[in-house]
């Protein structure tokens, strides 16, 4: 995840106005809905999930563009149940979120945080101009059928690659890949460079995740 993200930063990754996240970032999302739902009108938004919709956050390959100004979709992994991945797609255009699960199922309850607090995310990073402008409604949701991936167009072809990965089958070929990403990108001069020159965050570190 970190060499596809440092890649779009350097505009290596064709589809343009993409960001992709980490399952610390999903983890952080479920955390953050636990306390949404005990109070919505005395939630307070923790401040690294705005880090992450100014392109903070990851630190590896900080990007600084701001959702739904420099950014259309957002691609997350999602640790369901603690034994089950899935990948989701979030339009920040169409407000709606896509959800591709190899287990076939109709509802996730992980999902439920992102349709809540995701808009919540993109209003409080938005210029002053354009906040005026969105309405705080939570997104909707559609499950994709893993079968119906193919290549039709760019959009599911960026797709293809979360519906082979979050297939659990496909962990051991997935490890292969980004083992073999990883040596590209240890001999490569303009990655070198930029982890050279890598600032640390100035935000308190989340909570480490067992995988």
């Amino acid at each position: 995840m970190f060499v596809f993200r440092e890649r779009t930063t350097l505009r290596r990754w064709l589809p343009d106005r993409v960001a992709f996240m980490t399952c610390v970032f999903s983890d952080l999302i479920g955390s953050e809905y636990k306390k949404f739902v005990m109070g919505i009108k005395k939630y307070k938004m923790n401040p690294l999930l705005l880090e992450y919709g100014k392109g903070e956050l990851p630190s590896h390959g900080r990007s600084r563009k701001l959702w739904n100004v420099d950014v259309d979709r957002l691609y997350v992994p999602i640790w369901v149940n603690r034994n089950h991945w899935i990948g989701v797609c979030i339009s920040f255009i169409n407000r709606h979120i896509e959800v591709f699960d190899c287990g076939g199922k109709k509802k996730i309850k992980e999902v439920e945080a992102f349709t809540y607090l995701i808009l919540r995310i993109v209003k409080a990073v938005q210029p002053l101009r354009m906040q005026k402008h969105l309405n705080v409604t939570s997104y909707t949701v559609s499950y994709v059928p893993m079968r119906g991936l193919n290549k039709a167009n760019r959009h599911r072809m960026s797709l293809a690659w979360v519906g082979s990965f979050i297939d659990d089958d496909n962990i051991k070929e997935a490890r292969i890949r980004i083992m073999w990403d990883l040596c590209e990108a240890a001999t490569d001069p303009e990655l070198i460079e930029r982890m050279s020159k890598y600032e640390s965050p100035n935000y308190k570190p989340a909570e480490c995740i067992e995988l």
